[in-house]
Formats: C-alpha cells, sequence, structure tokens
C-alpha cells in the first residue's frame, strides 16, 4: 500500500472515530491528509467507495491483529487460552482499540443499509466465527468442552458478545468499564469451556 494511500485511510479513521461517519467527505479527507481533492479521487471516484476501501482495509487489520494474538507466547496452555486471546483483541481496552472500536461501530451501523458494507460486515464476522468454531471443535475433541457444546452455536454467542460487550463499553463506560467486561467474558468461556475434569 503506498503511503499516499494509506495517510487517506488514517485520516478517514481518525475524522470516523472523533466526529463520525457523516463528517467523512472527499474534501476532509483530503484536508485531514494534507493533499488535494484530486489526490483522493485518484483513489476513490465518490465517498461510499473511500469508505468501502476503508473498511476493508480496517476489516483485515482486525482479524490480522485478532489471529496474531495467537503468536506471541510461543505456547498455548489450552485452547480456552488461545480463544481468550483473540477475543479480547476485538474489545476496546486501551486507546488504540477504542479508536478502532468506535470506527468498526460506525461502519457496522452502515452496512446496515449499504450492500457493499454489509458483504465486507459478513466477510469479517465470518473469518471470526470460523475461527471461534474451529477453535471449540478442538476443545470438544480434547476434553476441555462443556457437555453437549455445539462448536458454531459456541462460536455465534461468543462473536455476538464480544459485539455487546464493545457496544456496552463504548456508549456506557460507566456501567460497563473494562476489568468488567474482561470478567463477563471470562465467565462465559468458563461455562462453555470448563476444561478437562
Amino acid at each position: 500500500m503506498t503511503d499516499r494511500r494509506q495517510r487517506l485511510l488514517d485520516s478517514l479513521v481518525e475524522i470516523t472515530a472523533e466526529r463520525g461517519l457523516d463528517h467523512v467527505s472527499i474534501r476532509e479527507v483530503a484536508a485531514a491528509a494534507d493533499v488535494s481533492i484530486g489526490t483522493v479521487q485518484y483513489y476513490c471516484r465518490t465517498k461510499d467507495e473511500m469508505v468501502l476501501m476503508a473498511w476493508e482495509s480496517l476489516a483485515e487489520k482486525i482479524i490480522l491483529r485478532a489471529m496474531g494474538g495467537l503468536d506471541r507466547s510461543g505456547t498455548v496452555e489450552t485452547v480456552k487460552e488461545c480463544i481468550r486471546r483473540v477475543v479480547l483483541e476485538l474489545l476496546p481496552l486501551d486507546e488504540p482499540r477504542s479508536v478502532e472500536s468506535r470506527v468498526y461501530l460506525a461502519f457496522a451501523a452502515r452496512a446496515v443499509i449499504s450492500a457493499p458494507l454489509a458483504e465486507v460486515q459478513h466477510s469479517l464476522l465470518g473469518k471470526l466465527r470460523g475461527y471461534l468454531a474451529r477453535a471449540f471443535a478442538h476443545a470438544k475433541d480434547e476434553g476441555e468442552a462443556a457437555a453437549g457444546l455445539e462448536p458454531d452455536a459456541a462460536a455465534a454467542a461468543t462473536a455476538a458478545l464480544v459485539d455487546g460487550l464493545l457496544l456496552h463499553m463504548l456508549t456506557d463506560p460507566g456501567g460497563l468499564p473494562p476489568d468488567s467486561a474482561v470478567a463477563a467474558m471470562d465467565a462465559h468461556l468458563d461455562r462453555l469451556l470448563p476444561g478437562n475434569p
């Protein structure tokens, strides 16, 4: 990716995080990136194309970072710990992830009425649910899962819990501080993956 294109994406993300998608325009992004309007239009002819490009880039970044959480320690003792690392990477537990989460919510909300954005959202959530389902299936094979656990259902519930926690942490931070969100996720995983008896 060129430095100029990355500056445009970073500027769009910054505007979205601070003021929302309604304030994103080719003119605003050009000014924030310190480039001409023509430069923005070289990459994207319309605001919709620009937003789609940014959403695709952010979705890829989210998945790569979350999955990268698996390789940090070199060894993972249990499937539960592996899943926990992934899902906690997706929560706004620090400032960079809070910015990313605000932008994620803005794009996800717009995906309700935009088919191209919905396609990116579907792909992002599909990758997350697919990883989680494989991990839960492995836990089941290893005897770490609760009796009767269905990997696909557990994956869907866990992905939905991530989005729910993210929403509450951003919109009601006093009602759901980070330690409470982590505790809620830990309790959920403890129910699904109690470990070997």
